[in-house]
């Protein structure tokens, strides 16, 4: 990740390695549950892509790139959901794809000479390139499956599934987890007391 700052993650779970750090940190700029919104405005996301972005990305920042940063945002925290059970979301799919229809990548080369994905593009548009090249590059080497969003609708963080079965299902299990296991024990206990009366 290039940014200078790591935001402390529920359940004091590690942000997502490599690269993929970057993705997680682009999806949860917005706290679904208590807020805020680091891409609300403009001037919020240019901080965000001056904590978080590729040097350069934050100069000339428009409101249409806020925008786009939304939609991309969006669409990769449902498509974080189906990689934690969700249904399969065409319209996430293609809103991604819109995006990257504007973000152009090719061909690069690391320091170590490692190829990979780089953004044509310069400013925002280079910062949702870098974050599309992450996703393929994630998908192909299979840590994309373990970066999810919080299977607690209320709260959809996205954290990255260390457990070797691929069985997180929650940013926090102190929190979500609990929280998410009451609500289904209290719907059981009122499935329960309006059951049949016995004769």
């Amino acid at each position: 990740m290039t940014g200078k700052r790591r935001v402390r993650q529920p359940g004091d779970r590690e942000v997502a390695p490599g690269r993929l750090a970057l993705v997680q940190s682009f999806v949860n700029s917005v706290n679904v549950e208590f807020g805020p919104d680091e891409f609300a405005t403009t001037g919020g996301f240019t901080r965000w892509l001056e904590a978080y972005g590729p040097p350069g990305a934050a100069t000339g920042v428009t409101e249409a790139d806020r925008r786009r940063a939304v939609v991309l945002r969006e669409a990769l925290r449902a498509l974080l959901r189906e990689n934690n059970g969700g249904p399969r979301d065409p319209e996430a799919r293609a809103a991604v794809e819109r995006v990257a229809g504007r973000c152009p990548l090719v061909l690069g080369f690391d320091e170590s000479g490692t190829a990979g994905l780089r953004p044509v593009g310069e400013g925002a548009q280079g910062l949702f390139g870098q974050v599309l090249a992450v996703v393929v590059e994630a998908s192909g080497d299979g840590s994309w499956q373990r970066l999810k969003s919080c299977h607690d609708h209320r709260c959809a963080w996205a954290f990255y599934d260390r457990a070797r079965n691929l069985s997180g299902r929650w940013c926090s299990m102190a929190v979500c987890g609990t929280r998410s296991k009451m609500q289904a024990y209290r719907q059981g206990l009122k499935v329960s007391a309006s059951g049949p009366v016995p004769d």
